[in-house]
């Protein structure tokens, strides 16, 4: 860490620890600071930076406009926006014009969101440009405008926010500055144990502002850690992953903080990508991987760099060699996707943290052969850990929320908090073995732990799975749930039927599935940070998750083969393109020889083909595909 960030960090804490511990001083501490970049991105149109000098001209502006709008209420304002520059202005001109911003979560179901609008009395909605909710409109061009000027002493210092949803009850945090100045300060454990956090990358440190801010890891951990302390957010355009791959190395991003689904998929991508090449590939990166962690192991500070170099051919096309320090928290994180990204050099730690607690914990290890162990740490200063007599944990402390409204009814959360994960602690460090709520009974009264299970399913060719107790009669039994693509074929098919029976055949009878299915409809939104079994099993019994079972959906399979929904939606475009009938045209038929097309109304086939199944040629040296069946080839190997 440079001298001028360490003087910086310093002045900052000390600056918070002696003062009120109010958001107004967690506000002027953070902007005292005038020149560094406060954000960052590219909007599709243009790059854009904003420092924090220029940001806190935005929210001055903008708290005036709302002072002038609807004066200093002290109540709830709703606050719905995705993470931008839009979001900072909005949330500071809430609180500095004497109202409190309630943080929509944009996953929530609409009539959740409406229940609680209703429940904490919201009469107003800062919003882009419209809203569904039902109060007033106030619009982030709005806050562009000045208006009156606001007494210092209106500020307020409270906000709220919800939980996740998997139980699907009205969930509602509150915290106020003093919880969120605890919260920040519990940056100095992370900063002693690892200083790596602090490194920077040609002068900058950058963290990607991947998780919404209406979430409590976004929140606390992207953007009061960071933006406290004078550094960098990146933006993003979108959530796709070629922007998110683009945005990185577009603007050097340093820290990745981001639930386990990107890190799963980074992992199910590269080996996809290597099996692809070939068994030598495969083998090869495999020796790479265990060397680089060896190396780590021995040079834990300079060994990352070390191995993108080494893996270079790989990073190259993932996050490039800005990238520093990575958190994973949220849910579950495979133990072979940590080994993966600490192996590559993108060192990766994993977290702890709910909406009612804050962020507690991070396995801060420096060396990757305890990282991969998959611990969540030790708890930080502000809190304590223990286990109950049933090994869950429960957690106390001054950074946990002031109080929680669950429906409406309200708990101060002043004691022990039971957070209803299931934990084993070894020498100081705690280790998540499942949700309690989640367990299933088995056969013989044992308890099993389907996280635990379906931690070792990873089936290539699948959208999503889950593993959970489902009962046809009296009892639950411990079944897999796959989600297909809607044009997986016979052979996609068959591929992970034989997976997942061979995992399964590793499991003891105790702990093994009893149940298999397959189903096209979504486990989860495409956004969601996990599958909830609570929503999933509620969406099985109402019919809006159809389950059929695997060896149903093989015989439906192989009696589709030749005329795949993938087939006839390939066949339906290239017969669009050149105006003839798809009926005369066979999964054999050459574009050129075959059906006459021309160059241009073959690139125009690629085009229709890359827009209706949202993929891209991958490299120039990849073969060109002439007939429908090898078109579906190549789509089967993207998809």
């Amino acid at each position: 860490m440079n001298k001028n960030l360490k003087r910086y960090i310093a002045y900052n804490r000390t600056a918070l620890e002696n003062s009120q511990k109010s958001l107004k001083d967690i506000f002027e501490i953070m902007f005292h600071e005038r020149g560094n970049v406060l954000c960052e991105g590219n909007d599709g149109f243009r790059t854009y930076k904003y420092t924090y000098s220029e940001m806190k001209d935005r929210i001055e502006v903008g708290a005036s406009a709302l002072f002038e709008k609807i004066g200093a209420t002290h109540e709830y304002v709703a606050l719905e926006m995705d993470n931008s520059p839009n979001w900072i202005t909005a949330f500071w001109s809430i609180l500095k014009s004497g109202n409190k911003p309630y943080l929509v979560n944009l996953r929530y179901p609409q009539s959740l969101t409406d229940g609680i609008i209703k429940t904490l009395n919201i009469k107003y909605v800062v919003c882009e440009k419209e809203s569904e909710i039902d109060a007033l409109v106030i619009t982030a061009d709005e806050l562009t405008v000045k208006g009156k000027k606001v007494p210092s002493d209106v500020f307020e210092n409270e906000i709220a926010f919800s939980s996740s949803a998997t139980s699907m009850n009205e969930t509602v945090c509150f915290y106020t500055g003093y919880q969120i100045s605890e919260q920040i300060l519990n940056f100095e454990d992370i900063l002693r144990e690892s200083p790596r956090i602090a490194k920077h990358y040609k002068g900058s440190l950058k963290q990607l502002a991947f998780l919404p801010f209406y979430h409590v890891f976004g929140l606390f951990a992207v953007y009061f850690w960071f933006t406290f302390f004078g550094r960098t957010l990146v933006f993003l355009k979108d959530m796709s992953a070629e922007t998110i791959l683009k945005t990185v190395n577009r603007h050097e991003v340093t820290h990745i903080f981001a639930v386990p689904m990107l890190w799963h998929t980074i992992e199910t991508k590269v080996w996809s990508t290597v099996r692809q090449q070939g068994e030598k590939k495969e083998k090869k990166l495999r020796k790479a991987l265990t060397l680089m962690t060896k190396l780590q192991n021995i040079f834990p500070s300079f060994g990352p760099e070390i191995a993108k170099f080494v893996t270079k051919e790989l990073t190259d096309k993932l996050f490039g060699r800005s990238v520093l320090f990575c958190i994973s928290g949220g849910s579950y994180l495979k133990d072979s996707a940590m080994s993966l990204m600490n192996g590559i050099g993108y060192s990766l730690h994993n977290g702890y943290g709910m909406s009612e607690i804050g962020i507690t914990s991070v396995e801060l290890r420096k060396k990757p052969k305890d990282r991969n162990k998959n611990s969540i740490g030790h708890p930080f200063s502000s809190v304590e850990y223990k286990l109950d007599e049933n090994g869950v944990l429960l957690v106390k402390g001054s950074s946990l929320a002031k109080k929680k409204l669950v429906n409406g009814e309200e708990i101060i959360l002043d004691e022990w908090f039971y957070t209803g994960d299931n934990m084993v602690e070894k020498d100081g460090h705690y280790y998540i073995l499942g949700r309690m709520g989640d367990i299933v009974i088995g056969e013989n009264g044992e308890n099993i732990n389907p996280d635990m299970v379906e931690k070792l399913f990873t089936l290539k060719g699948s959208v999503m799975l889950s593993v959970l107790g489902l009962s046809e009669k009296e009892n639950e039994e411990l079944s897999l749930v796959v989600q297909l693509n809607p044009y997986a074929t016979a052979d996609n098919i068959n591929a992970i039927i034989n997976e997942a029976y061979k995992i399964n055949s590793t499991l003891d009878s105790a702990t093994s599935v009893r149940k298999f299915y397959f189903t096209f409809d979504q486990l989860a939104p495409p956004t969601a940070i996990k599958v909830s079994r609570t929503q999933l099993k509620k969406k099985i019994a109402s019919g809006e998750v159809t389950l059929t079972a695997f060896a149903d959906m093989k015989a439906k399979a192989e009696e589709s083969t030749g005329n795949s929904p993938l087939l006839k939606d390939v066949t339906k475009i290239i017969a669009e393109v050149l105006s003839i009938n798809p009926d005369d045209i066979t999964p054999d038929s050459h574009i050129f020889y075959d059906l006459g097309a021309s160059s241009i109304q073959y690139f125009s086939i690629v085009i229709k083909l890359a827009e209706h199944f949202n993929i891209s040629q991958e490299s120039d040296n990849e073969k060109y595909s002439y007939t429908p069946r090898e078109i579906c080839e190549y789509i089967e190997r993207l998809l």
